[in-house]
């Protein structure tokens, strides 16, 4: 999406819209993209636009969801709108130009498509395509991976039973995975390529246009950054994120075999880092409030759990980069350490809480006591239309990762985008009964391990 960045950048210099009112309209996770490249150059949406009458009032991330006609009628001059569509920007574009809305002064197509700039990736994506294969041989299979901690492990897991299936031997992953560097070793992958972004585009383009007789390669994410209806897929009842993986990434059957990752075991050197961090062996509650692909529960919430867990003897600890992020919770431990060394450290802990991300899905075989927080389900709510991490699609005993985490779904958002809100009003009994349910169930392993 580093192109996208880049237009609006030009945008701004020519068209000034850092000063006027900014509309967007597209698929939801793009236009969530788009609010965050917006973010990063000081400017703000003012609305969302989609033609979807059952969307409209709707938020996207505090944002709400207007119908184009009512939100830009009268006409008004000052609204500058973004397309970002790559299947319907011409529908789009002439919906607005019969609204009096001129190209180029009133809206803009953001990745629109032209025989120069698509000849220019293809060119490029081909000369990654061939430099991959100078280093790895003419015969690598390149996998294409790309999206968040996550995806890579999950994708991992499956991956050796594909190259049988494929009967692939000699093969490469490479993208933008965020992943690679940080997993690789657990599932002892050797051959990796990191792009960038706009470079795995690149190599995603040249392989769409010429195809599997001239290119080695299997996109295995194909519903990151193509013109592709992820929902098909997502909302799918009994679908979960694992079938995603499993069938529609890989083709594989039900009984298809997982790998088995090799993390680290507990040795006189990783205890001595528990120790020294202060993480207390079967006392230890390691939090995760994080999560890149949902809103989590606000700082207050994790700060009376940990309040609460604190008086009641528990050390609470934080798992977070220590080198590059700060914490913003009182009375806990900051603590780092490697996913390879992340199921030794929980089972040493003994507890673990957070909210559903990446780094549960790698930690969920951690023989521990696994408190997992999930939002609840909204199904008008849009911003499900591009994350959907409920427990009936990312639960981890729904997907076949463990079957003894503690999962618990929580309200997070009415209607409005307003976190933790019931008629207006904060909700501090919801708050204060979810803190109740985790401590009782903390209570009750210490029980079982007396």
């Amino acid at each position: 999406m580093e192109y996208i960045l880049k237009e609006l950048r030009r945008l701004e210099r020519k068209c000034r819209i850092g000063n006027r009112e900014l509309a967007a309209i597209g698929r939801i996770e793009h236009v969530e993209k788009i609010q965050e490249m917006l973010e990063l150059q000081g400017m703000q949406l003012s609305a969302v636009l989609d033609n979807d009458a059952g969307k409209e009032g709707l938020m996207v991330k505090g944002v709400k969801i207007h119908k184009p006609e009512k939100f830009l009628s009268p006409f008004n001059s000052n609204v500058f709108i973004l397309i970002y569509s790559p299947k319907y920007w011409q529908d789009m574009s002439s919906q607005f130009q019969r609204m009096g809305y001129r190209e180029g002064e009133h809206f803009a197509v953001l990745g629109k498509p032209d025989v120069k700039s698509s000849v220019t990736d293809v060119w490029k994506g081909s000369k990654i395509y061939h430099k991959i294969c100078r280093q790895y041989g003419p015969d690598a299979e390149i996998l294409v991976i790309r999206g968040p901690v996550g995806d890579f492990y999950l994708l991992s897991l499956y991956l050796a039973a594909y190259l049988e299936k494929e009967n692939i031997i000699n093969y490469v992953l490479a993208g933008d995975s965020k992943g690679f560097a940080r997993l690789a070793d657990i599932f002892e992958i050797k051959n990796i390529y990191p792009l960038s972004g706009e470079e795995t585009d690149h190599l995603i383009q040249a392989y769409i246009f010429a195809g599997a007789a001239e290119y080695r390669v299997h996109l295995l994410t194909v519903w990151q950054n193509l013109s592709f209806n992820s929902c098909l897929v997502k909302f799918r009842e009994g679908f979960s994120f694992m079938d995603t993986i499993r069938a529609f990434s890989y083709g594989l059957p039900r009984d298809a075999r997982m790998t088995s990752p090799a993390f680290a075991r507990m040795n006189d050197g990783l205890e001595t880092f528990c120790v020294q961090k202060g993480i207390k062996k079967g006392k230890t509650v390691i939090l995760s409030p994080f999560a890149y692909s949902i809103q989590s529960l606000p700082m207050h919430f994790w700060q009376q759990l940990t309040d609460e867990l604190g008086n009641r003897g528990y050390t609470v600890c934080v798992n977070i980069d220590v080198k590059k992020e700060k914490c913003a919770l009182e009375n806990v431990v900051p603590v780092s350490f490697t996913f390879s060394q992340s199921v030794a450290v929980l089972e040493y802990a003994g507890y673990l809480v957070g909210i559903r991300s990446g780094f549960i899905d790698v930690t969920s075989s951690a023989k521990c006591k696994k408190i997992i927080l999930y939002p609840q389900y909204i199904k008008e709510h849009a911003t499900s239309q591009c994350h959907r991490m409920d427990m009936e699609f990312c639960g981890l005993a729904n997907m076949g990762l463990c079957k003894d985490a503690i999962e618990k779904e929580y309200l997070l958002m009415d209607m409005e985008g307003n976190t933790y809100m019931k008629d207006g009003l904060y909700d501090c009994i919801r708050e204060q009964e979810l803190i109740a349910f985790i401590v009782e169930q903390i209570r009750e392993q210490e029980i079982i391990n007396d």
